[in-house]
């Protein structure tokens, strides 16, 4: 799987990194094990790192049906760092089926500016 996860308690924030080829089925066993773990807290923040991305094979319709998975709650900010077009693009039509859906829920192309966002800088 290219994706894992991080629940940093202490700041209230889930911290998963994504790398290599990113999948249909990485997108999915991800948000199932973060679903499945006794220390997640759907009122935490979320920080997503595509930066070290390079290959998505996730199709529209995993796009829009994890975007619409109540997994955090909305309020809760997520932020998405996607650096490269492709994974920008992804980012963005994930962002709009949470976001038709109340959630809050930001693309950067900056950690930096990604972290502030949440509220971590």
């Amino acid at each position: 799987m290219a994706m894992s996860y991080r629940i940093d308690q202490a700041r209230g924030l889930v911290l998963t990194r994504i790398w290599g080829n990113f999948t249909n089925d990485d997108l999915r066993d991800g948000m199932s094990h973060l679903m499945a773990d006794p220390r997640f807290d759907h009122q935490y923040r979320s920080l997503v790192d595509m930066r070290e991305v390079s290959e998505i094979t996730v199709d529209a319709r995993v796009v829009s049906q994890t975007a619409r998975t109540p997994l955090f709650a909305p309020d809760a900010r997520r932020a998405i760092v996607a650096p490269t077009d492709h994974a920008f693009g992804i980012a963005r039509m994930y962002a709009a089926y949470a976001e038709h859906d109340g959630c809050a829920v930001q693309v950067f192309r900056d950690f930096a500016e990604a972290e502030e966002w949440l509220g971590l800088r």
